[in-house]
């Protein structure tokens, strides 16, 4: 009969036992931490990896999660990525604290997988930490000025004319069904390109076949297999980040990264060379702040052309991304909710009637528009969590926060928690009127405190102008196979409805 000595010596199965109890004894070590600091939590276990395996057992769904843990234990809870532990909060008093009041205790987002997005993508703002932030931050928030604002607002009009347009083909051709993701996605990528880049990509061109801007955009959010797996590795042990950045490896598909650094290679090219008159686009701007790699080790403003390159990708997969999903879920809350629809079309008369035809102060004055959009936003986030990493141990409210763990802010629960929201699945504009009585850490779709999102102000006066144009021509209605509200999403870059949601134009008698 075989005994575990023909195997192994004595000796050898000692040392495995002792390296497995050591083993343990480390991992059980690491899990006192938020029993320490009494934050309460799901008790960790090794075959949950941790408290992650639930997250990754949907992680297009993980902010569903996070909604779960705030109704179980409050506003404050744990999780264990792994061994390295989180906090959760959903105080508003604290998240105040966190975000603005001591925002320099929480400078930057989270270090874990900031390694692994390649040597450009790592270079955008979203990724970068510390004073490099600051620099580019610094550097990129003058293009999105009002009066820059105002400039980009010309090319913003036209390129809302080609969806109408677009939309009055569809009215004839195809009994007015459209996809949403289509029409918008489209807008989105034309706008961004054209007003941000002054480059024409053709998105919108409705004669020829989805252009190749088009399937790049849509592809740079695809995540294979592989990808999940990488993730997961690098997630659960963050030292091997380091490695992966050596071999400049990303998260990302390399295939739409590579294109759209190459478009912006052509555009940087074809700007250098113009000798006309210059068109203060956001790439001018960047261009005119242009540094070495050695400057930037000591300026506190400017750009290095791997900067350039990295924030012009972001921008235009951003702006894609997040800003078709707002047009997208407004469309589908005006389509289902007739009444909100009927006043919208009437503000945006009156409003084109006083300011003499559609212009960007007319656009700034649509307060019900604006109600609608926020109130859209609230139930639809572009972001359904947020985080920051504290850099030295705080005490905050008597939470005690230490030092490097990650503080998630779940704003997907924050948008639907019913101490703050009455009736929170519904769709109701009015509680928007007042945005003096909303509480900001309660309500914030693009983040807040200095790591807010810089285009914010271009994105709502795209998505403005757009439904205000849709409205203008046509009545929206929904499809016999449109979800009733509210829809169900799915988060990848940025939210998105779960299933496409295909709406109805149908033109409107013009007064005589």
């Amino acid at each position: 009969m075989l005994t575990p000595l023909d195997f192994l010596s004595a000796q050898t199965w000692v040392l495995l036992v002792v390296a497995v109890l050591l083993i343990r004894h480390y991992i059980h070590k690491k899990w006192q931490v938020l029993k320490k600091i009494n934050i309460p939590h799901d008790p960790p276990t090794i075959l949950n990896w941790g408290n992650l395996r639930s997250h990754f057992s949907d992680p297009q769904k993980f902010f569903e999660k996070d909604f779960e843990l705030m109704k179980k234990y409050g506003r404050v809870y744990g999780v264990y990525n792994g061994l390295i532990p989180r906090i959760g909060i959903s105080d508003p008093k604290v998240l105040k604290q966190i975000l603005i009041k001591q925002s320099h205790i929480f400078p930057d987002r989270q270090d874990n997988l900031s390694r692994v997005n390649g040597k450009i993508m790592g270079a955008a703002l979203t990724i970068v930490t510390g004073e490099r932030w600051k620099r580019i931050r610094h550097t990129l928030s003058p293009t999105f000025s009002t009066s820059k604002l105002k400039e980009m607002f010309g090319i913003v009009d036209q390129c809302t004319d080609l969806m109408v347009k677009n939309l009055n083909t569809v009215a004839k051709e195809k009994h007015g069904v459209f996809d949403t993701r289509d029409i918008f996605g489209r807008l989105s990528l034309d706008t961004v390109c054209s007003a941000a880049f002054g480059v024409n990509v053709n998105s919108q061109d409705a004669n020829q076949e989805e252009s190749k801007t088009v399937k790049m955009a849509r592809k740079a959010f695809d995540r294979t297999l592989g990808k999940n797996l990488m993730i997961f590795l690098f997630v659960m042990f963050p030292w091997t980040e380091r490695i992966a950045e050596l071999f400049n490896y990303s998260i990302l598909s390399a295939e739409p990264i590579d294109y759209f650094a190459q478009l912006t290679d052509v555009v940087i090219q074809n700007k250098q060379k113009s000798t006309g008159t210059k068109r203060m686009d956001i790439m001018h701007s960047m261009l005119d702040s242009e540094i070495t790699e050695d400057q930037a080790k000591h300026e506190t403003r400017g750009l290095t052309r791997t900067e350039i390159t990295g924030n012009s990708v972001l921008m235009m997969m951003a702006g894609y991304e997040t800003t078709s999903g707002a047009m997208i879920f407004l469309a589908y809350n005006l389509a289902c909710f007739k009444d909100a629809q009927h006043r919208v079309r009437e503000e945006v008369k009156k409003l084109i009637e006083e300011h003499d035809g559609l212009t960007y102060e007319a656009v700034n004055n649509m307060k019900y528009l604006t109600q609608c959009l926020n109130e859209t936003l609230r139930l639809y986030p572009p972001a359904v969590r947020n985080n920051r990493q504290c850099k030295k141990e705080v005490t905050i409210d008597g939470i005690i926060i230490l030092k490097g763990v990650v503080i998630d802010i779940p704003t997907y629960g924050l948008a639907r928690d019913e101490t703050y929201w009455e009736d929170p699945l519904e769709f109701k504009p009015e509680r928007m009127e007042d945005m003096t009585k909303i509480d900001p850490m309660m309500f914030q779709p693009f983040g807040a405190g200095p790591r807010n999102c810089i285009g914010m102000r271009f994105a709502l006066m795209e998505v403005k102008m757009a439904l205000a144009k849709l409205l203008l021509d046509f009545e929206l209605e929904v499809c016999p196979d449109t979800p009733k509200p509210p829809v169900e999403i799915v988060f990848k870059f940025s939210t998105q409805p779960k299933v496409d949601l295909n709406l109805k134009v149908v033109p409107l008698k013009k007064e005589s």
